[in-house]
């Protein structure tokens, strides 16, 4: 019973990994938009580019933000459920990828500040990848 359960929330996870993998799929179309837009900005500055360019790229960083705050959740749940009889790999394996994803948690943050307190210049450096 206890492993079907587990199944069971492990493929709601990988459901909830697919709609995230799609979501990005969308990020990176709208990076591609965010670049033509400061293209146009760095060719004619024109403040209406600029502006689209930064909303659209706070609008990722925002959005991907709470894609890795939601990795740091998961990683922290599975680590939470190593059984006592877990293998000192598993464990590792476990601390290691909650500090991974709080690692990406972090520069998330760090690049959403920079693009919404960051000076024009500073925004306009910011890569999304």
């Amino acid at each position: 019973m206890g492993n079907n359960s587990r199944d069971s929330e492990t493929l709601e996870e990988l459901r909830i990994e697919d709609y995230i993998w799609i979501i990005y799929i969308f990020l990176a179309i709208f990076a591609i938009v965010s670049n033509h837009y400061e293209r146009n900005y760095l060719k004619k500055h024109q403040k209406q580019d600029e502006n689209l360019f930064r909303t659209i790229n706070s609008e990722i960083f925002i959005i991907s933000f709470f894609i890795y705050l939601y990795f740091v959740y998961l990683n922290y749940k599975h680590l939470k459920e190593l059984a006592w009889d877990a293998s000192p790999k598993q464990v590792q394996f476990g601390y290691l990828g909650l500090i991974a994803s709080i690692f990406f948690l972090i520069g998330g943050a760090i690049s959403l500040y920079i693009s919404l307190q960051g000076s024009d210049e500073d925004a306009a450096s910011l890569d999304f990848f």
